[in-house]
């Protein structure tokens, strides 16, 4: 699950996630913001109304983003995708 220090936010293993993907320093990616409200979603995970079934599914920087409750980030590639 999500925890409180910065490190452990939504927001912060997208940005992580995303970078290891594509070999980018996470603080050349463009601002998340641009593509969903970072604010809204770390406190959709932080909050108690969210489940381990809690799924958000958002495209950036060309990739799909997908976050859930349990605290997993999965970043799809293309192929990834059709499959």
């Amino acid at each position: 699950m999500w925890g409180q220090r910065e490190e452990d936010t939504p927001v912060y293993a997208v940005v992580s996630a995303v970078a290891d993907v594509t070999g980018d320093d996470p603080c050349d990616l463009p601002p998340l913001a641009r593509v969903i409200d970072p604010d809204a979603l770390n406190a959709l995970f932080s909050s108690d109304s969210a489940s381990e079934d809690t799924v958000v599914r958002f495209q950036y920087v060309g990739h799909t983003v997908v976050v859930t409750g349990a605290g997993d980030v999965e970043v799809l590639t293309e192929a990834e995708k059709e499959e």
